[in-house]
């Protein structure tokens, strides 16, 4: 599947200087709860890391502007309130007093709308929150412009997490039209734990077809779009900013405990991917689909199951006679270099194979040598006028069983 992403006046694109801070929080976090590792097939084009002090990047974030919501009522435009320690991106409530703005709290929020925003992907923040009756952290989406389709609830909202006072869980949730009801509870949400008190990663990876939602690297949730589905059941086809605020004191959370104060949440990063080209790579939907099974009169079967994984819980088996899964990858570039790779093994060496074919040239392949997991790369060059390409793994006899597992494709 190749993933469509839309950008929004976004100025700045990945630096090296921020490569090198991204793999720095990667290398601490090694003894973390939170570790972020890198996935094959994925592609970082948008982050921020929030490693210096002093004011945001203006360039990716504005403050999250005062309205009358429940979430927005208490929203401040001051540093006090959304400001960057030198690791985090803080959010920030209180009581405090200011002089010509007679509220009873101030909060914090920053966005990304009319600086980047995203149609399809995959969205990772990591972040720490701070709980406290009437507290209210939220890592959440919303369409640009705002009406793509109808007004809120209608036009879609993507809730990444939310976070109630002193619960032990936190909401991963949809809205639109169909499933919010009049009173804004959703009938497309679900609560999943997380680790109290310390960083934890929240995302989402966001296709034509699904929403999944998950809590350090665990899928929690996947909301599907259905079968002739309208913008009704579906306004998740249009661009979508990102918002980081730490509200309360109003309707979900109830009253705010003053002596909770201050609530905050400290967001270590933000990163943005583009999501693989090749769908299924790791066989995670427990089945086949979009891979397709060639198993002639005789042959053996393919099959996605539990164990024999490289990461994940599921793996693709190849069994009994001749078998092989196959899916053919679109949106590629005509005359442009791609690597299909993954981790493969078989019980008998040089019986199973990966390659690529219809792609503009001659097949290409790798034959699988190892009873052990080992990684195949096979490049491949689309032709003049080529699109699309074959990815296959394929094993030709009974004497073997093969395994295989994370198989992705690149553009290099």
């Amino acid at each position: 599947m190749l993933a469509v992403l839309t950008f929004a006046g976004c100025k700045k694109s990945i630096t090296a200087v921020e490569e090198e801070g991204i793999e720095k929080k990667r290398i601490a976090s090694i003894a973390s709860v939170a570790v972020v590792t890198s996935t094959p097939g994925y592609e970082l084009i948008w982050a921020d890391e929030f490693n210096s002090s002093g004011d945001f990047d203006v360039t990716k974030w504005s403050y999250s502007p005062r309205g009358t919501s429940g979430t927005s009522k208490y929203f401040t435009s001051s540093p006090n309130y959304a400001s960057l320690d030198g690791n985090n991106l803080v959010v920030r409530m209180d009581n405090a007093v200011i002089a010509g703005d007679p509220v009873p709290y101030h909060s914090g929020g920053v966005r990304s709308m009319g600086k980047f925003s995203m149609t399809y992907g995959k969205v990772e923040v990591r972040a720490k929150l701070k709980e406290g009756q009437g507290s209210f952290p939220a890592i959440w989406m919303m369409p640009e412009p705002a009406t793509q389709y109808a007004g809120s609830p209608g036009g879609g909202e993507i809730d990444i997490m939310e976070h109630i006072s002193n619960e032990n869980i936190v909401y991963q949730t949809i809205h639109n039209s169909v499933v919010t009801n009049a009173n804004g509870a959703s009938s497309a949400s679900h609560q999943a734990s997380y680790v109290k008190n310390d960083y934890n990663i929240y995302a989402i990876e966001w296709s034509p077809t699904s929403i999944k939602f998950f809590v350090n690297n665990s899928l929690q949730y996947t909301y599907n779009k259905t079968a002739g589905a309208d913008w009704h059941q579906w306004p998740f086809d249009v661009p979508f900013y990102m918002i980081l605020n730490q509200s309360g004191g109003v309707g979900w959370p109830g009253p705010i405990t003053d002596s909770n104060l201050p609530f905050t949440m400290h967001v270590d990063y933000v990163r943005v991917y583009k999501l693989p080209l090749l769908s299924n790579g790791g066989f995670e939907n427990a089945t086949l689909p979009p891979w397709g099974a060639y198993q002639p009169v005789g042959g053996g079967t393919a099959t996605a199951v539990t164990g024999d994984v490289v990461s994940g819980t599921k793996a693709i088996r190849l069994l009994g006679g001749v078998t092989s899964v196959e899916q053919v990858v679109s949106g590629l570039l005509p005359n442009t270099t791609y690597t299909f790779g993954g981790y493969a093994k078989t019980t008998a060496a040089g019986n199973a194979t990966m390659g690529v074919k219809n792609y503009g040239a001659a097949t290409v392949s790798s034959a699988i040598l190892s009873s052990a997991y080992q990684q195949y790369q096979i490049t491949f060059t689309t032709g003049a006028t080529n699109t699309a390409a074959t990815v296959y793994f394929y094993k030709n006899s009974t004497s073997a069983t093969a395994f295989g597992d994370s198989f992705y494709v690149e553009k290099q």
